[in-house]
């Protein structure tokens, strides 16, 4: 995705959004919400969180996610947890994907800290 001639987004083949090229710092997860949604892709296109759906896609890409986030000034994905816009149990719990392996699990999103990587859908 460009802005002002800068690429500021990348996705694979087959995918529907664009990642950022950037994580924004580890956070808790009511705070991931709030800044992914006011994270700005360009003028007033704003991110969103990403489902864990979208999180699993974006590991099973990931080898060529990084290499576009490499090939155009971005940093590639850590191997650690991202947290997810999907809940479960609870409104206090919510996933996470590891982009490691690809595994899922839940926090309390008020006592943990992950990774956030928003993602802009496309359109």
């Amino acid at each position: 995705y460009y802005c002002n001639d800068t690429v500021v987004g990348v996705k694979a083949t087959g995918m529907n959004f664009y990642v950022a090229m950037r994580d924004l710092e580890q956070m808790s997860w009511p705070i991931a919400i709030s800044q992914c949604q006011s994270y700005t892709f360009c003028g007033n296109v704003n991110g969103t969180l990403p489902t864990r759906d979208q999180l699993v896609t974006i590991y099973n890409n990931k080898s060529r996610v990084n290499t576009l986030l490499s090939t155009n000034g971005g940093t590639q994905l850590t191997n650690d947890y991202y947290w997810s816009s999907s809940g479960k149990y609870s409104n206090e719990y919510n996933y996470i994907v590891s982009m490691s392996d690809g595994t899922n699990d839940n926090r309390d999103y008020y006592d943990y800290y992950h990774y956030v990587r928003p993602i802009l859908e496309s359109y």
